[in-house]
């Protein structure tokens, strides 16, 4: 069937008004796609056909497979998708599929079969009408609220208000009981929203005392709260009940880690990686851990004058598991930089070196990798090659990319230390004044375009941000 122009446009339009992946605005600068994509497979692996989302698993990878330009591989997910609703949950089938009929209508649009995204959209109407939809079911603001989660952290407040709307319909289903505990857990900070994450995550096992992520989500929030005896309770029934579940290995081992405990948090992750020795995550956890033991190593014992065998032992099987990751993850920037400093800690800084020029050739990276990339090049230029105008020279790099994140106010804390350091040296240190007042200028560019953001027409700091981004350079 031929569509005109018009045609075509009252499609679209007709799609930007459904609930689905395409139109709930998932993906922001800190989302990797791929890490979703290895956590959604993990999943399905893990827990495949045990709850209602499951199946949407599918529903998700194949949003995250259009993302890639992968539309074929995305149909056939959301027919996988589809299958596993109908065998599994053949009563609520319908109400269950209404976002995987919007994804479908969706890539179908992308893909330019027109006619059969038109014919998902009469799939819709149909149900819409069978059931006399009139508002949105709880059913997919529940699935709403788990791809907000799978896809970043910053979503967690809308998340919780979706599992919120969906427990106000039917307050008893584990499963957005489960969805709604994670996403108070993902917000808390304050003693109140501690208390309510912790009231949530106990209600939430009560009614599934099977869901060992929830577990472990609990052992995290009671140590947070001080209450390590319980947490560690909690975190071993976890592992016990699910020794072969990747995100629950990889929460286990991080809260021994941050415990200190890294010997037994690679006691775990390596007991994990013999069930499943090609998992790059396991890999990327051993990794991690072996790098704060050096870290520990050297705090205590010193570097420079005591270069043992224990620690050449320690930073070689550190750089074996990073060589590992990177090759499975090329494009995967941050293990790539840690593997470039464990080089150098072996004294072959050449080929630290050479990882890092590597890594500035990566296109399309995104501005808080690039803001890492100069901060993490900065610190080698000034640990390993002792060159500190190299250092400063990348951390204003750094600085000078504007996009708000932690590696840029790193950058400022690195090159502020750097700048006090010398004039407590040398009070009369025109460079170390000089970098102080570059670090004040980015702030005041800061300051004008916020100014700017309320008052637009404001001609004084116009003129003002003008003159400080001509000096930039």
């Amino acid at each position: 069937m031929f569509y005109s122009l018009n045609q075509k446009n009252a499609l679209e339009n007709t799609l930007l008004q459904l609930e689905c992946h395409f139109t709930w605005d998932l993906v922001t600068e800190d989302t990797d796609i791929e890490y979703v994509e290895e956590r959604l497979k993990n999943q399905i692996q893990v827990s495949l056909g045990k709850n209602k989302g499951t199946g949407h698993s599918y529903n998700q990878l194949a949003y995250v497979k259009h993302l890639q330009g992968l539309n074929e591989e995305a149909i056939q997910n959301l027919e996988k998708d589809e299958e596993i609703t109908r065998k599994d949950h053949r009563d609520e089938f319908e109400k269950l599929v209404i976002v995987t009929y919007g994804n479908f209508a969706w890539v179908y649009y992308h893909m330019g079969e027109l006619t059969k995204a038109q014919s998902y959209l009469e799939k819709l109407e149909d149900i819409c009408k069978r059931l006399s939809i009139t508002a949105l079911p709880p059913e997919v603001y529940g699935e709403k609220g788990w791809s907000l989660l799978k896809f970043s952290a910053k979503h967690s407040k809308r998340a919780k208000e979706c599992f919120r709307k969906a427990l106000k319909e039917e307050p008893g289903d584990k499963e957005w009981n489960a969805g709604y505990a994670i996403a108070l857990y993902r917000l808390g900070g304050s003693e109140s929203d501690d208390s309510a994450a912790l009231e949530q995550l106990r209600r939430a096992l009560e009614l599934n005392p099977e869901d060992t992520m929830i577990m472990v989500f609990l052992g995290n929030k009671l140590k947070q709260c001080k209450q390590e005896k319980e947490a560690l309770e909690y975190i071993k029934k976890a592992l016990k009940m699910s020794p072969e579940n990747p995100q629950v290995i990889h929460q286990v081992a991080k809260f021994f880690k941050e415990l200190g405990l890294l010997d037994k948090s690679l006691e775990i992750l390596k007991g994990a990686l013999k069930l499943s020795p090609d998992e790059w995550l396991l890999h990327h956890q051993i990794a991690l851990c072996y790098k704060w033991k050096i870290y520990d190593w050297i705090r205590e014992t010193g570097y420079s004058h005591n270069y043992s065998v224990e620690l050449r032992n320690l930073i070689q099987l550190c750089i074996s598991h990073f060589e590992t990751v990177v090759k499975h993850k090329p494009f995967y920037v941050y293990p790539q930089m840690d593997l470039a400093e464990m080089y150098a800690k072996s004294r072959n800084i050449k080929k630290g070196e050479e990882i890092f020029q590597t890594l500035f050739g990566i296109p399309d990276m995104k501005p808080q990798e690039i803001q890492a990339l100069h901060r993490h090049y900065g610190n080698f230029h000034l640990n390993y090659n002792k060159s500190e105008s190299d250092a400063i020279k990348h951390y204003k790099e750094g600085i000078k990319i504007q996009h708000p994140s932690k590696e840029r106010e790193m950058c400022f804390s690195t090159l502020k230390k750097t700048a006090d350091k010398r004039i407590r040296k040398n009070p009369q240190d025109g460079e170390a004044f000089g970098i102080l007042g570059f670090i004040h200028k980015m702030k005041a560019i800061e300051f004008c375009e916020k100014v700017l953001q309320f008052d637009c027409h404001n001609k004084e700091y116009q003129n003002v941000l003008s003159l400080l981004t001509k000096t930039l350079n």
